[in-house]
């Protein structure tokens, strides 16, 4: 059902023409496939893609015969690099599933804390680990701003091309 309103149109046109180009993009990449695409805004305005140019596509498709040297070449050296890509990405996740599944393991035995449960005493030492942990958490939080702040400063030197001897002369 085509959209009403020319505004609509060119609005829709707009959205999704990337979104076209992008996946005849990929199509070409990962079948190795020779492609021209050309479309007419609803405005006229002509857009095309090609690969590997919208010529070499048209000339191939008035002379089948005609095989572009570079696509087919580019697909067999490819082949062998991609298989390997491939294979370490599979090792990779693998190796990382398998450590997720011992971590699960781990965890299995990990009981949630029901505070409901706990002792006057246990509540206390929690009481006492969480506000240990929160000053842990208040002085990380206090380093890093620092670090910020005089990172933030020696940019601010830089941008000025002051000498950082005499930055505290000038402010």
């Amino acid at each position: 059902m085509m959209i009403e309103g020319a505004n609509g149109r060119r609005v829709a046109f707009s959205k999704r023409r990337p979104g076209l180009f992008k996946k005849a993009s990929e199509l070409c990449t990962l079948c190795a496939a020779e492609m021209a695409i050309i479309l007419f805004s609803p405005s006229g305005k002509p857009f095309s893609f090609g690969y590997p140019s919208v010529g070499a596509v048209l000339d191939r498709f008035e002379n089948p015969e005609k095989v572009c040297p570079t696509v087919t070449q580019q697909a067999r050296a490819n082949e062998g690099q991609t298989l390997v890509e491939l294979n370490k990405q599979y090792t990779d996740v693998m190796e990382r599933l398998e450590a997720e599944k011992k971590r699960a393991k781990e965890l299995r035995h990990v009981v949630p804390l029901e505070i409901e449960n706990l002792s006057f005493e246990q509540l206390m030492v929690l009481k006492k680990a969480l506000a240990d942990f929160k000053e842990m958490i208040d002085k990380r939080r206090m380093e890093l701003l620092a670090l910020e702040a005089s990172t933030s400063v020696i940019s601010q030197i830089d941008d000025k091309h002051i000498d950082p001897r005499e930055a505290h002369v000038r402010e």
